[in-house]
């Protein structure tokens, strides 16, 4: 965005402007300016978030659930990495262009995002409640989140504090989450150690309840949809997500599955394999221009359904988020037309090999601008009629009903994973620049817009999703979500950051970092909050009170005064 520094700064009238050849637009210019830079701002915080959501954690959720990922497991890798990865891009964004700037601004922004999600997410999620008097249950396994990020705040704080950063210090950064992680494992492997005889029996109840021949399929159904319940309620909840609905459609078809895997095996093992017998048979159909017509129709069709009833006629919109759509539906085609999205719910069958054949022209733009020598000619080629041949055996082989095969199904949601992964990247990437540009102008330093602007607008997501949650009674989810995930964010993705100044850390000086007051007072809220968070509950045996949430939202509003106490 430097090109837009010059009209903005260059006022003396003896310097050529090109305004000059537009005396309209050099009239309305200090009028259009801004405009123009709020819309472009709000479109890309737009664009960073469904792009997550639409594009990139539909196949972490694929993945997630074909491969059998333990819900905890998945919980603190695939869909935490799924649910930052806007926070991620942009903090490694921010330090990989310039790391004076960009370390304040993304310790701005995560210290930032992380009071705002710990203090006012949480604070309504508590006074919400879950409890029968008001409140929500602290468990151990929340406890532990809690800690996990009050250990991690406190290790970046005092990994700041010291003036310089080496590269020890990022690997331990890194190794922290990894342990993180592997506490989660083991404590998850021995809850489901101790569960593992209850399923059993259970799944031996059900397979004598398929058995009986004294029952008919409606009675089965009413005598199966307990035993389904109970077995649904002993998993536990994921721990290191936002807990949006997708991911919630994750844990349900993981339980769905394996519920439905026990039955299948009940029943291979007293001789029954009529479920086999009633497989429908895949019949292909030979190429044709009628099956490309075909093809064609359902292209049509689908746009049809995404751009005219979902946006623009969409009366259940309203007016502000029916205008954001329509700004963002020449960037909805165009990642349909490069992402590949073959997961259940959001599967077409023409849209995923038209997705196919022209992802190549989307990674060939976007390695052209990451690589300096550029990309050969003949390997563009080969991409190119590659990806059209694939695209078109997705529309020779795959059936536009039922879905693609799972082992084919699994390498595209990789494949689209990796290119909505670029496109996070990109948008970003011109995000911070966007941002950096409104703080040359208003003279704001770069923690605050950290704090701020880039925090609030990141931070959105979970006070919809997670305050959703809450009020259909799953607060206690919810909450665990709002300190598990910012670890993620802290570690992981300002670990990645700083590892792009990797020449710096390996020096014996070490990179050079000043901690700002601003970042200095976000660290200290962070970590006493969370120390409040766990008093209380012990305090209050395990349940965190309703009338703690107001604290919770005292201490955002005594952060921000005693932040912009420290800019005067």
């Amino acid at each position: 965005m430097t090109f837009l520094l010059p009209l903005v700064f260059c006022t003396d009238p003896s310097v050529p402007s090109s305004l000059n050849n537009y005396p309209v637009l050099e009239i309305f210019f200090p009028i259009l300016f801004p405009i123009g830079l709020a819309l472009l701002t709000l479109l890309l915080f737009r664009l960073l978030g469904s792009t997550a959501e639409n594009y990139f954690s539909p196949a972490l959720e694929m993945i997630s659930s074909e491969v059998q990922i333990p819900p905890a497991l998945g919980g603190v890798t695939l869909l935490a990495l799924g649910n930052g990865a806007p926070d991620i891009s942009a903090v490694v964004n921010a330090i990989k262009s310039n790391a004076q700037e960009g370390i304040p601004l993304s310790l701005g922004e995560l210290t930032g995002g992380g009071m705002f999600v710990q203090s006012v997410v949480v604070g309504r999620i508590v006074m919400l409640g879950s409890c029968d008097d008001g409140g929500i249950t602290c468990g151990k396994e929340l406890v532990r989140d809690i800690s996990m990020y009050a250990i991690a705040a406190g290790y970046v704080f005092w990994m700041i504090e010291r003036g310089s950063i080496h590269y020890r210090h990022v690997v331990a950064m890194l190794l922290l989450y990894f342990g993180y992680v592997s506490l989660v494992v083991v404590s998850e492997l021995r809850r489901y150690k101790n569960e593992d005889q209850v399923m059993a029996d259970k799944a031996n109840e059900v397979e004598s309840i398929l058995m009986s021949p004294s029952i008919d399929e409606e009675d089965q159904a009413v005598e199966l949809a307990p035993s389904k319940q109970i077995h649904k309620s002993q998993l536990p909840d994921p721990p290191g997500s936002k807990h949006s609905s997708r991911v919630l459609r994750v844990i349900k078809r993981q339980q769905e599955r394996q519920y439905q895997r026990r039955q299948e095996r009940g029943k291979s093992l007293s001789g029954t394999n009529m479920a086999q017998d009633q497989l429908p048979t895949k019949q292909t159909q030979p190429w044709s221009l009628e099956l490309l017509s075909e093809a064609l129709y359902e292209l049509g069709e689908h746009f049809y359904q995404t751009i005219h009833v979902d946006i623009i006629s969409n009366k259940l919109l309203s007016k502000f988020e029916w205008h954001c759509m329509l700004m963002e539906i020449p960037f909805t085609i165009i990642r349909k037309f490069v992402i590949p999205i073959p997961c259940e719910g959001e599967y077409n069958r023409s849209m995923i090999a038209f997705s196919i054949a022209f992802s190549p022209i989307w990674l060939l733009y976007y390695l052209s601008t990451k690589l300096e020598d550029g990309i050969d000619v003949r390997l563009m080629i080969v991409a190119i009629i590659t990806s059209f041949a694939a695209g078109a055996t997705v529309i020779r082989f795959c059936d536009k009903a039922t879905g693609m095969p799972l082992k084919f199904g699994i390498v595209t949601a990789l494949y689209g994973f990796l290119i909505a992964a670029t496109w996070i990247d990109v948008i970003s990437e011109h995000l911070v620049n966007i941002l950096e540009l409104i703080g040359v102008l208003l003279r704001i330093p770069s923690p605050v817009m950290g704090m701020t602007i880039l925090a609030w607008g990141n931070s959105v997501g979970d006070w919809t999703t997670n305050g959703a949650l809450a009020q259909r009674g799953l607060a206690d989810m919810s909450m665990a979500a709002c300190f598990a995930g910012p670890s993620f964010n802290l570690l992981v993705g300002l670990g990645f950051g700083l590892l792009t100044q990797k020449e710096s850390l390996m020096t014996a000086e070490g990179l050079n970092v000043t901690m700002m007051p601003t970042v200095r007072t976000g660290f200290i809220f962070l970590i006493t909050n969370c120390i409040a968070a766990i008093v209380s509950s012990l305090y209050h045996g395990g349940i965190i009170p309703k009338m703690h949430g107001y604290v919770f939202w005292t201490f955002y509003f005594a952060y921000l005064s005693m932040s912009a106490q420290h800019l005067m």
